[in-house]
């Protein structure tokens, strides 16, 4: 059996994941697409060393940040995680919906051809990003403006097939492939976001602006890794303070948006409190 546990960033889903790990003899299954970066540690709210190296963990710590990490590639790599367990129970933890949406739906990707060389190298990555934004906000601002390779081809996806990538991938999006159980966490908005809070606060106590510095002075501040909340809010700011601030504002939105898009997209979910499990 798959049990798919959903809910906003810091409802205690990965404790909720280990106690259904324990109860059902489970492997627990990555669906976070930070997480499974591995040289982001303080940022990510990985589950622990303990859990992370029992054998039963799979698609954490999985990628360095210099690689390409897509959508496609993780519905690759779940799938045949769920074929090489499918004699066993499964937990699918995380909070990206896309990621899960890929890997247990009929979610269909386009083949990448290959881009002209110098494809409109003569437009700036805010030009890139408001021609996707007329065409196909959704993708927009999942990309967003810094992701230069991405939005090239969401266009050429768009101007190649008259239809933009989110379009493309509407056939088949509801068609679930698998047997799955849905489970929700769902937690008062004050309450999240008060713990959201003190997990951030967490964070910097256990060295995430040092680990946040570190990485921005060794890579390039492009990469997608690098847009992760936690992460590029230290590029808006030299103020620690201002800086911990657009985290957690910026968590707040995310966790909000998390909810919209999971309630949505997935039917038939069983939403519980977190002290129900």
């Amino acid at each position: 059996m798959i049990y798919a546990v959903l809910g906003a960033t810091c409802s205690g889903k990965s404790e909720v994941a280990e106690k259904l790990s324990q109860k059902y003899d489970a492997i627990v299954i990555n669906f976070d697409a930070f997480q499974i970066y591995k040289e982001l540690e303080k940022g990510t709210a990985k589950p622990s060393k303990e859990e992370l190296t029992s054998g039963r963990y799979f698609l954490y710590d999985y990628v360095s940040i210099l690689e390409d990490y897509s959508v496609s590639r993780y519905q690759n790599d779940v799938r045949l995680l769920l074929d090489k367990y499918k004699d066993r129970n499964i937990i699918l933890v995380g909070g990206t919906g896309l990621y899960l949406k890929a890997a247990l739906f009929d979610y269909k990707f386009l083949k990448e051809d290959p881009m002209p060389e110098n494809y409109l190298s003569d437009l700036t990555n805010e030009e890139l990003f408001k021609k996707v934004l007329n065409f196909d906000q959704q993708d927009a601002l999942k990309i967003g403006i810094n992701n230069r390779k991405r939005l090239l081809r969401a266009i050429y996806i768009y101007e190649t097939h008259y239809k933009s990538k989110t379009d493309l991938n509407e056939n088949g999006k509801d068609t679930l492939l698998y047997n799955v159980k849905f489970i929700g966490i769902e937690l008062e908005r004050k309450t999240l976001y008060e713990r959201i809070d003190k997990r951030v606060d967490l964070m910097f106590e256990n060295g995430l602006e040092e680990e946040a510095k570190y990485l921005f002075s060794h890579y390039d501040n492009s990469l997608r890794a690098l847009q992760a909340i936690g992460y590029k809010e230290f590029l808006q700011s030299d103020d620690v303070n201002e800086v911990k601030k657009l985290i957690k504002n910026n968590t707040h939105h995310y966790a909000k948006r998390q909810m919209t898009f999971f309630k949505h997209q997935f039917k038939d979910v069983e939403w519980k409190k977190l002290d129900e499990f």
